[in-house]
């Protein structure tokens, strides 16, 4: 049942990176429609996220109030009825409203499946299942490129954002018959394991108050926020920068995206396995989350700043389609050095996701103030977009690798069920 349960929440991650991307695709098209500057497709991109930041914290509580089962299937319904209601959209103020609505509603998925996902897998098993999961991010915003790209030249963006919410709507009914709250005989587990362990304090705000004021969950954060920013450019404005900057065709545009997506997916599994694998042999979240994704990051970023110094389209194709991995490995592993510090709790996941997103707000905002700087020289603005990637992952990079020690935590439990028969889940 929890391979079924991982495939449900794949595949509705896919479907929510499409709806983020899909602007991204659809770009030069409403900017010509509508008339926008690179400045004002920037608050575009960014709207999304003014309101996604709080859903995700909020979006967690929802999660343990009333279960993950039931969060999931609400947003499911609400993302069906966005999307098929966007071809009413006819200005940028509609866009940006539309936008904003769904970043509300979107908001609390990824807290709510993580916090899922931990009641099937086993702690030494959950960095796979989180890369799994969070490969359906480079999957729904890259690998989806070509068929919503060939939508938008055929159809119009309007048909291609409400096929997005048939997409929602097929899932909906699946997971409706099909979803799971648990997995089978946990509750009888449960029955067992409240006999053994005495009933836990639930947790007051200080406990979570002082967990969000460690270096652990703060730099931890940094290195998540860094790699957010990286995501929310590709998202927004790498579809424009292979065709303006690059000088590359919509279809090429596609078939990169979807060869960046797929490759940045499996780097990232790939990595994901690794540190599991260091967990197992050595015990240490320290060696095999903290260092792992450091270096990773590290690695990315030489990466991503080779682009503004050999000036080359095929090379920067190449980074984009190879790189990206060694940047989305820290979504994969980075939630569980935080559930380290108040082990499976949604608000605690929801309010990091949170602030992770903050970057999602004003990156593409900055990134389009950069661009626009680059004035007729596209591609020096482009260059000006990407060092400011570099330069917050170097940073964030370093200062975890110097001062995230999760080995040191005194981990504190709460009083969920789900956290009393964590050991006993495979």
């Amino acid at each position: 049942m929890r391979w079924i349960t991982l495939g449900f929440v794949f595949f509705m991650f896919v479907i929510d990176y499409a709806d983020k991307a899909i602007a991204g695709f659809a770009a030069i098209p409403i900017s010509k429609e509508f008339g926008l500057s690179p400045i004002q497709w920037g608050i575009v991109g960014s709207s999304f996220f003014w309101s996604f930041i709080f859903a995700n914290i909020f979006g967690g509580t929802l999660a343990d109030k009333f279960g993950t089962k039931k969060v999931l299937t609400f947003t499911a319904i609400t993302w069906t009825v966005l999307q098929l209601c966007s071809a009413a959209i006819t200005n940028l103020p509609m866009l940006i409203a539309y936008r904003i609505l769904l970043g509300i509603f979107e908001g609390p998925f990824y807290a709510t499946a993580i916090t899922h996902l931990n009641k099937f897998f086993a702690p030494e098993k959950r960095g796979m299942a989180t890369a799994i999961l969070n490969f359906g991010s480079p999957v729904g915003s890259l690998v989806s490129a070509p068929i919503l790209v060939y939508l938008i030249n055929h159809f119009g963006w309007h048909v291609a954002f409400a096929s997005l919410g048939v997409c929602s709507f097929v899932w909906l009914l699946l997971w409706i018959f099909f979803g799971k709250e648990q997995p089978e005989g946990v509750e009888k587990d449960n029955r067992l394991v409240k006999k053994m362990i005495p009933v836990k304090q639930k947790l007051r705000f200080s406990d979570f108050s002082a967990a969000m004021l460690t270096r652990t969950f703060l730099l931890t954060t940094l290195v998540s926020f860094s790699t957010y920013w990286f995501s929310s450019w590709s998202s927004v404005w790498m579809p424009t920068y292979l065709v303006k900057a690059l000088n590359v065709s919509s279809t090429q545009m596609a078939n990169v995206a979807a060869i960046a997506g797929l490759t940045a997916g499996f780097v990232g599994i790939g990595i994901s396995l690794l540190s599991d694998y260091v967990l197992k042999q050595s015990g240490s979240h320290t060696k095999s989350r903290v260092m792992v994704v450091g270096f990773s990051l590290l690695f990315g970023s030489i990466l991503l700043y080779s682009i503004t110094v050999v000036h080359s389209a095929a090379w920067a194709m190449f980074v984009m389609c190879a790189g990206a991995g060694f940047f989305h490995c820290a979504m994969s592993l980075n939630p569980h050095i935080i559930n380290r510090l108040i082990p499976g709790n949604s608000f605690m996941i929801g309010t990091y996701s949170g602030l992770v997103t903050v970057s999602g707000a004003i990156g593409p905002m900055v990134s389009g103030i950069l661009v626009a700087k680059g004035g007729s020289n596209i591609v020096q603005g482009f260059n000006n977009s990407l060092l400011m990637v570099v330069i917050l992952s170097v940073i964030a990079s370093i200062l975890s690798l110097l001062f995230v020690k999760p080995d040191k935590i005194n981990v504190k439990e709460t009083s969920t069920l789900e956290n009393d028969t964590e050991n006993v889940m495979v």
